[in-house]
């Protein structure tokens, strides 16, 4: 007897034939995630062939529905994973959000009639938070529905540390927040290595630097070392974020729209919590330094940045003109 499903709604992939969305279409089988695959892409013999594979994959139960139509894949709601094919060419973040945000608002614009009916909405095409700002806004989802995938910069940081203290260090106080790019923040002066914070191991600011460009560079390592980009890594932990729930909720960071004094209209990552209810924000979960702090507003500022240039660009309306919901302030909630 074939094993339940997770969930009876069906998993609508956009950008399925793509290395990263294939990965997870088939991660999803065989997790037994959702036994109706809506598999949307802009090439019809492409989506055939991938159908043609999975149905001789011997899989059990699942339903595989094909379609161009980026409307009449968001009409089936559901879960819904937003993820375009990825150039081979090396591409600039600026480069990547001129590429991908008319998609995103075309499927976003797609949602809009159907959003009643969205579960939840991953976002992996890059830039990822400016894509997932891009979708929320002209969806008119709840901000709890979308997120971003932004956890591979927290798992990279907790690699290159356990690489470089093993099992002295606390990994689980390591994170990256605010950005998915240069600027990211990576939360390095509250860590503890033999309850010693690395200023007190000796680490020094070209110490700070060379481990906060490792992690910076780790996907353009990746990239060097296999011949091509992640994409397996994404699609594995996309589907954890698609998968959590009350009894198994996913607690890496995730960017999500948020809206406070000290960051106002911005999408990114801080430490949030999915379950049942959606990606919800949680206070820093340590004592913070003035130092990380810094490099937080440095994240931000890069997000609000390119958030302008979409509004110049008329990508977005001007942040007045979004709905109710986002207009709502929060508090980025300090341990000090």
């Amino acid at each position: 007897m074939p094993q339940s499903f997770h969930t009876q709604e069906p998993l609508v992939v956009f950008g399925a034939t793509g290395m990263l969305g294939s990965e997870l279409v088939y991660y999803s089988v065989i997790s037994r995630f959702s036994p109706h695959l809506v598999l949307c892409g802009s090439n019809e013999d492409r989506l055939k062939g991938l159908k043609d594979e999975l149905e001789e994959s011997n899989i059990e139960g699942v339903k595989i529905t094909t379609t161009t139509s980026v409307p009449e894949a968001c009409a089936y709601g559901g879960y819904l994973f937003f993820s375009r094919s990825i150039r081979a060419k090396a591409q600039s973040r600026e480069e990547m959000l001129a590429d991908n945000a008319p998609m995103a608002v075309e499927t976003a614009r797609a949602i809009a009639p159907v959003r009643n009916r969205v579960k939840r909405l991953v976002c992996v095409s890059n830039p990822s938070d400016l894509i997932g700002l891009v979708l929320l806004v002209h969806s008119g989802l709840p901000a709890d529905r979308v997120m971003s995938l932004s956890a591979l910069d927290t798992l990279r940081l907790r690699r290159a540390l356990f690489r470089r203290f093993g099992d002295e260090v606390c990994l689980k106080d390591a994170l990256t927040l605010g950005s998915h790019d240069n600027s990211m923040a990576t939360f390095l002066h509250t860590l503890r290595v033999n309850n010693q914070s690395l200023d007190e191991i000796g680490y020094k600011d070209e110490d700070y630097k060379a481990l906060h460009k490792e992690v910076r560079n780790s996907g353009l390592r990746i990239y060097k070392l296999r011949g091509h980009t992640a994409y397996q890594s994404p699609a594995l932990v996309s589907l954890q974020m698609l998968f959590a729930n009350d009894d198994s909720p996913f607690t890496l960071p995730t960017a999500r729209y948020h809206h406070s004094e000290r960051y106002p209209y911005v999408f990114g990552a801080l430490p949030t919590i999915i379950d049942d209810s959606g990606c919800k924000h949680l206070p820093l979960p340590f004592t913070t330094d003035d130092r990380d702090m810094e490099g937080l507003d440095r994240a931000f500022q890069s997000i609000a940045k390119q958030r302008d240039w979409l509004i110049d660009q008329q990508i977005l309306p001007p942040t007045e003109s979004w709905q109710d919901e986002l207009q709502h302030k929060t508090e980025l909630v300090e341990i000090r």
